[in-house]
């Protein structure tokens, strides 16, 4: 699914300040004035002060200080008339010794404070971390001691990912081997294009492709969006540069736009798709004929999956805060979740038929057994905005995407995210999410596909669907943006759609594609 417009509800979380001088954080570690925040043993605050204050007049401490005149005056008992919400552990920075401060942040920054104590366990991975981004941006100089803009981002407390402390003993090897791995992907750091479809589009036309997939034997695929029209291609054909003369082997138009489409597991020519009316509709591609169709959603549909272990089950939900069950067999829903939010995005656990996963505009994912409907059995929460996307990527973990700009992968029964991957941009739109062994892909609304590696918080391949003299694509409203991405199942290519309809073949460039002898199929428009 991808394509549209998902909203906007962000709830930004607040700037860090140095309790000392209530200057802002300009980084992970330092506040403006210089103090440095880390998690220290109790002192006693007035005696260090005091001791402080004569080590350095003794020094060549400038007087006008101003932190400093600040410093030597803070008292824990006095500094505040509100009482303070926790003790912070600080660190001198004129003599180095630890201090106990006193804190009125809001409980917001004391999360945040808390995230920034742990980020020093990771200072050596941080570290080969920004080296491989001098790399990737073409940089001999790897001397550079301050924090690479490139590689900043939000690094998760270790209790969230559910894992003990990191020891440094025995790290040491499997460092060198991600460095090892990280300098392979950030030498061959652009995505290989292997086959490209315009398919008629002229410059500055708007023709979302919300929905690009793959069948079960990857001998076709299917693209639905604005157009109204669902249409699907040969892969093999494509491929082989051959489809360019052609264009689609099938076309079935719609009365409405489409928003999402989703081939069934069992059968090569059976998918389902979902349109702006609410209709989810079952076509057959070798008959054109609908099989089905199923009518009881009021308003947009914006998701829908096929069952993995049950051919004829599929799952929906949209705008109408409902989320429902259908069978090919029969005409009414089999079930019917009543949500309190719209819900964005709707996936089966590949394992299961009764377990699946919910994305909704409240910021969170629902995991439900349908079963029991009467609550969800997880509830994972962290994004800051409507989550658009979710994918299992196996039966206890799942990624979601978000117009927060982020992806999550979450252990599910602990309700933990295990890492949060930030390096592209989206801020309203259904930009696509897929992924496939080790490898994650999503859209970005800067006009590219960015690849990630779910041990790696940053990209570590991308491609830009922009040709060499266009714009920059951003903010505008208008801006082409990546809409569809769709792994093959052995991760040797990556099928992606933009907003202009640029349907695109990818590969990552140590890959190579592995093909199988297909029946080429005649050209059929419905």
């Amino acid at each position: 699914m991808g394509g549209g417009t998902v909203g906007s509800l962000m709830a930004d979380a607040d700037d860090l300040s140095c309790p000392i001088c209530i200057n802002l954080m300009d980084d992970a570690f330092v506040a403006a004035c210089g103090h440095l925040l880390m998690q220290v043993d109790l002192q006693d605050t007035k005696e260090h002060i005091e001791a402080t204050d004569n080590k350095q007049r003794a020094e060549s401490l400038e007087p006008d200080d101003e932190c400093f005149e600040k410093l030597k005056k803070f008292d824990v008992s006095t500094a505040s008339t509100s009482p303070p919400s926790s003790v912070v552990g600080g660190s001198c920075c004129h003599c180095g010794q630890s201090i106990q401060l006193q804190s009125h942040k809001t409980p917001e920054q004391q999360t945040q404070q808390k995230k920034l104590a742990e980020y020093s366990d990771y200072a050596y991975l941080t570290g080969l971390l920004q080296e491989i981004d001098f790399l990737r941006l073409g940089s001999q100089d790897t001397s550079r001691t301050a924090p690479c803009p490139a590689m900043e981002g939000p690094v998760l407390k270790k209790e969230e990912t559910g894992c003990d402390s990191m020891k440094r003993e025995g790290c040491q090897s499997g460092f060198e081997d991600v460095k090892s791995m990280l300098s392979s992907f950030m030498e061959y750091s652009q995505l290989k294009v292997i086959a490209e479809l315009n398919n008629g589009v002229h410059v500055g036309s708007r023709n979302i492709a919300a929905s690009i997939e793959l069948n079960k034997d990857e001998e076709l695929f299917a693209t639905a969006g604005i157009s109204r029209t669902v249409e699907v291609f040969h892969f093999p054909s494509v491929l082989n540069g051959t489809a360019a003369d052609h264009g689609p082997v099938v076309k079935i138009s719609r009365e409405s736009k489409l928003s999402c489409l989703s081939w069934n597991k069992y059968m090569s020519n059976q998918f389902a798709v979902s349109d702006y009316e609410g209709i989810v509709a079952v076509h057959d591609a070798a008959t054109c004929q609908s099989m089905i169709q199923f009518n009881e959603h009021e308003n947009r549909v914006w998701s829908i999956d096929f069952s993995h272990t049950e051919p004829h089950l599929l799952i929906s939900g949209g705008n109408g805060r409902k989320v429902k069950v259908w069978s090919t067999k029969q005409e009414a829903s089999v079930l019917t979740i009543n949500m309190k939010t719209s819900i964005c995005a709707v996936k089966y656990d590949p394992g299961s038929s009764v377990y699946f996963a919910v994305g909704s505009a409240d910021h969170n994912i629902h995991y439900y057994d349908s079963r029991n409907i009467s609550r969800a059995v997880h509830k994972l929460k962290g994004h800051r905005k409507s989550v658009s996307h979710v994918e299992f990527s196996s039966s206890n973990n799942l990624i979601s995407a978000s117009i927060d700009s982020s992806l999550r992968l979450w252990d599910i029964e602990k309700r933990v995210p295990l890492r949060e991957f930030t390096g592209h941009l989206n801020k309203k739109n259904f930009a696509g999410l897929s992924s496939t062994g080790n490898f994650i892909a999503c859209g970005s609304e800067t006009n590219e596909v960015v690849v990630y590696h779910k041990d790696l918080p940053k990209p570590v391949a991308w491609h830009s669907f922009n040709s060499p003299h266009a714009d920059h694509a951003g903010e505008n409203a208008d801006s082409p943006f990546v809409s569809a991405v769709c792994w093959k199942h052995d991760g040797s290519a990556m099928l992606a759609a933009n907003s202009q309809g640029i349907i695109k073949v990818l590969a990552l460039p140590f890959q190579q594609i592995k093909s199988n002898r297909w029946k080429k199929m005649e050209g059929i428009s419905c």
